[in-house]
Formats: structure tokens, sequence, C-alpha cells
């Protein structure tokens, strides 16, 4: 079992480092391209697409960590207002489900999407990648966070995954 936390710990911290990755040369890219457009009144219309999906695709990378460490961005008025331990587990559980549920939705659709994307053979305006790769690792992203939610109801009994 703790195997299996460390390999899972260490392959979403590989994403998390790739995402980071991501995200900074998108901002390198947008920074050249502004200075380019000021200083030679010349621009790449590709690099505002690429930066744009670099960032979307980062988020859908970190998706799962954060996840399945429970570490989103969230308010802090519950603490103060309920006390109790096992509140705030069947708020968990049920965020859990709700998400779990959303997510599927969505992979559903996404991978309906994705086959419709690759059989039309359409790609992107500028880029010309082909949209289904880009969809394909928003439906990856979501699936993997899941995986997680899963791993937290099967395996932890609906407690958090403890990832170092």
């Amino acid at each position: 079992m703790k195997l299996g936390r460390t390999a899972v710990s260490r392959f979403m911290y590989a994403l998390f480092t790739v995402a980071a990755l991501m995200l900074g040369i998108a901002v390198l890219l947008a920074l050249f391209n502004s200075l380019d457009r000021k200083v030679f009144s010349i621009g790449f219309p590709w690099i505002e697409e690429f930066c744009t999906y670099m960032i979307v695709m980062s988020v859908f990378i970190t998706l799962p960590l954060i996840e399945l460490r429970d570490d989103h961005l969230r308010m802090g008025l519950l603490p103060s207002l309920f006390k109790s331990k096992t509140f705030y587990q069947v708020l968990f559980i049920t965020r859990g489900l709700f998400t779990v549920t959303l997510l599927s939705t969505i992979v559903w659709y996404g991978l309906i999407t994705v086959q419709s994307q690759a059989a039309a053979g359409a790609v992107t305006f500028v880029l010309r990648w082909p949209k289904a790769a880009l969809y394909s690792v928003g439906v990856a992203g979501y699936a993997m966070a899941i995986i997680s939610w899963l791993t937290i109801f099967l395996l932890n009994k609906g407690e958090k995954v403890d990832v170092c």
C-alpha cells in the first residue's frame, strides 16, 4: 500500500512539475510576444493561442493532485461556524460524490467530443494541432481526478489521502 502511495505521489508531483513548466513557458512566450510587438511592431499570433492552451492544460494536469490533497481554494467560513469532525467528514464525502458525478459527466461528453473532433479531423486555427489531442488532456485530467476521489472513498473510507 505504501509503495502504491509513493508511486501515485511521485506521478502526481511529476504532473505538477510539468504544469509549472508549462506556465513558465507560457509567461515567457507572452512576454516575448508583447516586447516584440512593442519594440519591432511585429508579433506572432500563434503565441497567444499557444499560451492559452498551455495555461488551460496546466489546470487540467494539476486538478488530480489538488483534488487528492483537498488543497484547492476555499473560504474559511465553515470552520468558524461548525466544530464537529463528523460534519466535516460528511461534507467532504458529499463534495466528493458531487465532484465525481460532475467530472464523470464531463468525461462522458468529453469523450464524445474527442471522438467527433478526431473523426472530423478538426484542428486549432493557428497551431494546426488536432483538437482531439487538446481535449484528451482535459479528459485525462478529469479521469485522474475521478480516480483520486475513488481512492479516497474505497481505500481511505472517506478520509483525506496523505500524499507526501
